[in-house]
């Protein structure tokens, strides 16, 4: 039956606005995928044509041009790759005063920065809540599971956990790099910086450092560099983790607004009693005795240096 109201309610959420940073992220998520898909396409074209070349009583030459135009539209394709947005050279320049020679620059792949419409609270109680890659991230890390925290460090300027990981299902594609059962690193280097560590094969690894630079009590900017010792061009692996990156923050923002929505500032102030039955929270509640009180002038004196 023909019900207008649901038309018009359709046409009415397909034409609001979206915000310019899930509209980016989007973006992000369908250029390198459509660079990604490019690559698989192009090899099967090329090996079509060359299979064609060589599977008839006579060599086909014309056959062979396209084999080898194929493999030289790859080599183009992969080498160009996709560039870097730095259009906002700001947020570049603050998120490098506050980078640290954790990973050398060697290892470095890509760095992505995005402005959110929420309170930097929301975005450090996001990235120390362990539990969160579990919940929020169900549909793109593939029901990973947090199995057990293992160890908990606590440090001058912040702290360490360790905290084994579980690919539940056998067709996850996380199985590319890594072992159904890892144990992964979330550290606090700084007020504005923690560090995400994921080992893969081989003793490698892929490393996230998170920038978070406060703007007001509204807005922060995020600042996400990906580092990586794998042995895979450079390109592909940027392309990859860039999706990967974008699909998570994507899946955020529910969950940050949510939080924004909350008196956030009582996330600081938790009883001894919930804290302690609370391990996938140790490394938050580290952040929240050492900053509490003091975080306002903290971000404000950093971003004014």
């Amino acid at each position: 039956m023909y019900r207008p109201e649901k038309v018009q309610a359709y046409l009415t959420s397909i034409s609001e606005s979206r915000s310019p940073v899930e509209d980016a992220l989007k973006r992000n998520i369908f250029k390198y995928g459509l660079w990604l898909l490019g690559i698989p396409a192009i090899i099967y074209g090329a090996i079509d044509r060359g299979v064609a070349a060589f599977s008839g009583p006579v060599f086909d030459v014309t056959d062979v041009s396209y084999c080898l135009i194929g493999l030289v539209i790859l080599l183009g394709w992969v080498c160009i790759g996709l560039a870097e947005d730095h259009s906002d050279g700001t947020i570049l320049k603050a998120a490098q005063s506050i980078d640290s020679a954790i990973a050398p620059a060697s290892e470095y792949i890509a760095q992505q920065t995005y402005r959110l419409p929420f309170p930097y609270l929301c975005q450090v109680y996001h990235l120390l809540n362990v539990q969160h890659l579990e919940d929020i991230h169900r549909f793109s890390l593939g029901n990973l599971k947090v199995v057990k925290v293992s160890d908990f460090q606590a440090t001058q300027e912040g702290g360490k956990i360790r905290f084994e990981t579980m690919l539940d299902s056998p067709f996850n594609v996380l199985r590319m790099w890594r072992n159904p059962v890892v144990e992964v690193e979330l550290t606090i280097h700084s007020p504005h910086q923690i560090e995400l560590k994921v080992p893969t094969y081989g003793q490698k690894f892929i490393r996230v450092l998170f920038n978070v630079l406060p703007l007001n009590d509204k807005e922060h900017h995020l600042s996400i560099q990906l580092f990586s010792n794998l042995a895979w061009p450079k390109e592909l692996l940027k392309a990859i983790l860039i999706v990967a990156s974008s699909l998570t923050l994507l899946e955020d923002l529910p969950y940050l607004n949510h939080l924004a929505r909350r008196n956030y500032d009582r996330l600081f102030s938790q009883t001894s009693e919930k804290r302690r039955s609370s391990q996938a929270m140790q490394l938050f509640h580290r952040y929240a005795d050492l900053y509490n009180g003091s975080w306002k002038y903290r971000q404000m004196q950093l971003l004014d240096n």
